[in-house]
């Protein structure tokens, strides 16, 4: 970012207004402290940027909320969450019980304890959505949650998009770029994908980039500092995204030895907190040694990978490109942004999270449909902006030498971004209704009616009591089965629940299609289940 970006530290020139002088230079300066009602008063975007945040949690909110009222969202992993979480309210361990029936193979032979998430992946940062619990038991709860999280992040990056503006244009222009990228931010696709596949860690770490990038750029360190460090606590792999942003403090044009220096030990806290997570408190709490390595083709282990990929590039190139689909959800994270985000050296803090998914050999890191590409959204947003006024200066720097423009060249530098930002708008509205985006979908009213399959699934859980014991339910099924009874997933072996809920009408996680089913449900049938509920291929099997 310029020296004059990273140097605004307040948004008013002069008491009462936040706007500066229309010459296109950042102005620093502070509002006067006001009594409450008056300060609310004057701050006029306040009230514009808390309805973009608004929008963005209504709309995620309701995609979230939609998806599980159509059964389209899974045991994985939204029930094992729901789970866990439910334990923290309730002053537990965070334990789900189906990740370890299920997940059996990743727990350390013989550790004699029921699993719980620490030992899946280190997020105790969810810790923080427990109260929930105490307000409402349900699972969309944390659908609820993760919106309003990715709601949270928009000011951040408002306040980032106008403050970097400003630094090039005057503040009409840099206002209007702000909500523009703002809106664009709320319904940007990796946030649509984030939210139909349920509640995970991402909209922590959303909120947390959002704030440690604003507050990087408008110099306040200890706070962007601070919010780093929270990453450590959203995911193990979130501290090689720390280590980027201590390089990014040592390589700032600010010779400012100790900002270097608090990079330099940043970086270093970073992978030695990744590492010493993976290797001791994963497995203190259960988890068996590399059961999350999905790089054997480039070796056992980090060092042996890293060493695999600098000395043989060629063939860690061929590996982080096929097959296509890496390729293609890279451009798709790209492209919308008009690849302005390339421009930018916050671009650095993607890099950790783009390398792990391009090595890795599991299918889910590289698709579009996945939650992982919401860990992106504010980096690339930020750096596209980042990007687009850097592309600007090196135009005006090229306009100098020739004649004098016509205009000033803060007006047309305001005009070069505002067209950026409403192509990037565009691109975003036209992802909304692009198949297979799902946001779209509540905008229609048909998207939202039930159809015959989720009349009879809701007729189906509706027989299952509240004390059943234990339940074991289809993949699509469970989440509305959770908050009751405790829930297990229907595969095909028996796990001696009094209580099963399957359907035949798509194939479900892990089944590899209907008959598989078919042939679970017959099994029930010779082992003394009786059928007390069939309607529209949705069965509903008791023990007596």
């Amino acid at each position: 970012m310029t020296e004059a970006n990273l140097k605004v530290d307040g948004e008013a020139s002069h008491p009462g207004t936040d706007a500066p002088a229309e010459t296109g230079e950042a102005v620093v300066g502070r509002l006067p402290r006001r009594p409450w009602p008056r300060a609310l008063r004057g701050r006029r975007h306040l009230w514009g940027v808390g309805a973009v945040a608004l929008m963005t949690a209504v709309l995620q909110g309701a995609l979230g909320i939609q998806q599980f009222k159509q059964y389209y969202m899974g045991a994985y992993d939204l029930v094992i969450f729901d789970q866990a979480i439910r334990n923290y309210a309730h002053g537990h361990m965070p334990v789900s019980v189906l990740k370890d029936v299920h997940d059996a193979a990743q727990v350390i032979p013989g550790y004699g304890h029921t699993f719980s998430i620490l030992g899946d992946h280190f997020s105790p940062i969810l810790a923080l959505a427990a109260p929930l619990y105490w307000i409402w038991n349900s699972p969309m709860v944390l659908l609820i949650a993760q919106a309003l999280l990715f709601g949270a992040a928009v000011p951040s990056v408002w306040a980032f998009t106008r403050r970097a503006v400003r630094g090039i244009a005057p503040d009409r222009y840099a206002v209007r770029v702000a909500y523009l990228v703002a809106v664009s931010f709320g319904i940007s696709w990796p946030l649509q994908m984030a939210s139909q596949a349920g509640f995970h860690e991402v909209g922590f770490f959303v909120l947390l980039s959002a704030i440690m990038i604003e507050r990087y750029q408008a110099g306040h360190l200890r706070v962007a500092i601070a919010c780093a460090l929270g990453l450590l606590l959203v995911k193990e792999d979130c501290g090689y995204v720390v280590a980027a942003f201590g390089l990014l403090l040592m390589c700032n044009r600010d010779r400012d030895r100790r900002r270097r220096v608090t990079g330099a030990v940043l970086a270093l806290v970073g992978v030695v907190a990744a590492v010493a997570i993976e290797r001791w408190w994963l497995p203190a709490f259960g988890a068996r040694p590399g059961y999350y390595w999905y790089y054997d083709q480039l070796g056992p282990n980090l060092p042996s990978a890293v060493w695999k990929i600098i000395s043989d590039p060629v063939y860690a190139f061929d590996i982080a490109s096929r097959p296509a689909d890496k390729v293609h959800t890279l451009l798709f994270l790209l492209w919308p942004l008009l690849f302005c985000c390339l421009l930018s050296p916050l671009s650095v803090l993607a890099l950790p999270l783009l390398l792990e998914r391009a090595f890795s050999s599991k299918p889910e890191h590289w698709r579009t449909d996945q939650h992982y590409n919401a860990f992106l959204a504010v980096i690339l947003t930020t750096a596209a902006v980042d990007g687009v006024v850097r592309l600007w200066a090196l135009v005006a720097r090229l306009r100098e030498r020739r004649a004098p423009a016509a205009e000033p060249a803060a007006r047309t530098a305001g005009r070069w971004v505002l067209g950026w930002s409403g192509a990037v708008l565009v691109c975003a509205v036209l992802m909304v209704f692009q198949s297979p985006m799902p946001l779209g979908s509540v905008l229609f009213p048909n998207a939202w009616r039930a159809n015959a399959f989720t009349v009879a699934a809701n007729r189906a859980i509706n027989q299952v009591p509240s004390d059943a014991g234990c339940v074991e339910a289809d993949n699509d099924i469970a989440p509305h089965l959770s908050s009751r009874t405790e829930v297990l997933l229907l595969d095909a072996v028996p796990r001696g629940c009094p209580w099963v809920v399957l359907q035949t009408a798509t194939v479900s996680y892990p089944f590899s299609g209907p008959a598989v089913e078919l042939a679970r449900a017959h099994w029930l049938e010779a082992d003394g289940y009786q059928l007390v509920f069939s309607s529209n291929q949705v069965f509903v099997y008791h023990h007596p």
